[in-house]
């Protein structure tokens, strides 16, 4: 059963030639509103009280209810949408639970950071082809600030990447050997996001990108999923 298009035709080939697309108010208000108040009281801290923001140690895995309901069907749709493949709904389902990437504020100077691609840890023995995944998420429960930790992304560095895979798929069977190899000067120039609370961003298997340091005033509150 194929599933009612949530992306528009614009939005889907904004993400063929970028290899990333932001899509701004995809989680309902009311929804990202109960995910962030829930997000405060699972690392155990007040958005109130910075003082009391320093040396996180929060559990690794988040199965709150309140966080995971960000996961709505339109979400799974657009996933659907721009994942490699057809749109089939089972593939396509919550996850049970995420792993927040938080980003506190730091202070400093915010600097360009270098770009990566996922599941490139050596131990962890990702192929290359078939990918890994078929679409990356991420979805932001804060609003945020230039140089406030917001993804970096590099627009079209999927071509030059997944070339370089293509062009010796014996030397870059492993996405680790990929990840240090690829040529990071060629990329171009590199989008500071800067989303706010109920943003998606969904990229490539092979979109370069970056999280950043948080120098504004409040955290960076992001939660990530694969499929």
């Amino acid at each position: 059963m194929m599933l009612t298009p949530v992306l528009s035709r614009q939005q889907t080939q904004s993400y063929c030639e970028n290899n990333y697309l932001l899509v701004s108010g995809l989680i309902p208000d009311a929804i990202a509103e109960r995910a962030e108040a829930a997000m405060w009281r699972w690392i155990g801290l007040h958005p109130d009280d910075p003082d009391s923001w320093q040396n996180i140690q929060s559990p690794e895995t988040c199965e709150d209810p309140d966080v995971l309901a960000v996961y709505t069907p339109q979400f799974l749709t657009a996933a659907a949408q721009l994942g490699e493949g057809d749109m089939a709904p089972d593939v396509y389902r919550p996850p049970k639970s995420v792993r927040p990437i938080n980003i506190f504020p730091q202070t400093g100077e915010w600097t360009s950071p270098g770009s990566h691609i996922d599941h490139a840890i050596k131990e962890h023995g990702h192929k290359t082809f078939p990918p890994a995944f078929r679409v990356a998420t991420l979805t932001y429960l804060t609003d945020v600030e230039p140089h406030g930790g917001g993804t970096v992304v590099w627009p079209r560095s999927r071509y030059k990447i997944e070339g370089l895979a293509r062009s010796d798929p014996d030397r870059y069977e492993y996405m680790w050997v990929l990840n240090q190899e690829y040529n990071r000067e060629e990329l171009g120039d590199y989008v500071e996001l800067t989303p706010k609370r109920g943003d998606v961003l969904f990229y490539h298997v092979f979109c370069a990108h970056s999280g950043s340091k948080n120098i504004g005033r409040m955290p960076r509150f992001a939660l990530p999923c694969k499929w």
